[in-house]
């Protein structure tokens, strides 16, 4: 890379705490719609996506963009459909992570940007625009808070932990998610749901939280805090076998402070 090369992490937290800039221009102006029950939009995510992907194609103009709102007019593919993710080089944004947080006023939302290079992460960043916190990654660089370097608390038993948890936008009380959350709620110190994948992991990666699951979520809420929580020192993985690697395709995984909390997650959760 020459010397006149935009660097990519550099990149990556201006384009986040750029589309942080935008959700916060548009609090108490926008209109929410819905994308199915439960699940909205608004006018800031598209706002924020616009400005995310004008930065990140202005700098590197060759990688390809995967963005929760969808591309050129055409939604993205939902997890699970190979090439969710897309594939090659490419940014994968989530705008605004917590919507329905943020068009309640409930405190916890982000920008969520990452870059990769088929399933494997190369730069992250999570921003807050109401902490004015930015985490950030770089693939064996470790991970950073605001530039102060993180590293998760060896939190080793679920009886220390405090816990979050993912639900989808609808959820019966029949569903397996509940009966995942069921089964975790009598072996941690606490739960959580902050609404909010990527803060979720952030907050795993710098010791808020010590552990955090989710069995199907969509790359662009996950890729960025994958990186940031594996860079904290955290161990992210797969319900069981295989291998440690998460396609981005489907990323559903555990993440955990420590690989015996992580083991020990996966023996209730597998």
């Amino acid at each position: 890379m020459s010397s006149s090369s935009p660097d990519p992490l550099q990149a990556c937290e201006s384009a986040a705490r750029a589309g942080g800039r935008v959700l916060q221009e548009w609090v108490g102006r926008f209109k929410a719609t819905a994308k199915g029950p439960c699940d909205l939009v608004t006018e800031a995510d598209h706002a924020s996506q616009a400005e995310v992907r004008r930065i990140l194609l202005e700098a590197f103009p060759t990688h390809g963009f995967v963005g929760e709102e969808g591309e050129g007019g055409r939604a993205p593919l939902p997890p699970g459909v190979p090439g969710h993710s897309g594939s090659g080089t490419r940014w994968i944004v989530d705008p605004l992570d917590g919507t329905t947080n943020y068009v309640h006023g409930f405190p916890a939302y982000c920008v969520s940007i990452a870059l990769a290079d088929g399933d494997t992460l190369l730069v992250a960043a999570i921003y807050d625009p109401l902490r004015d916190e930015c985490f950030t990654a770089s693939r064996g660089g470790g991970a950073r808070l605001n530039g102060e370097p993180i590293a998760a608390p060896t939190v080793e038993t679920a009886a220390e932990a405090v816990a979050a948890v993912s639900f989808p936008a609808q959820v019966a009380a029949d569903s397996p998610a509940v009966a995942d959350f069921l089964a975790v709620l009598p072996h941690t110190h606490a739960m959580r749901r902050t609404g909010s994948t990527a803060l979720n992991l952030a907050y795993v990666a710098c010791g808020r939280l010590h552990a955090f699951w989710v069995r199907r979520i969509c790359c662009w809420d996950a890729a960025a805090g994958i990186l940031i929580a594996r860079e904290a020192g955290c161990v992210v993985g797969p319900f069981r076998g295989g291998p440690t690697a998460l396609p981005l395709d489907d990323p559903g995984f555990i993440a955990a402070s420590s690989g015996r909390l992580y083991e020990e997650f996966r023996g209730i959760l597998g």
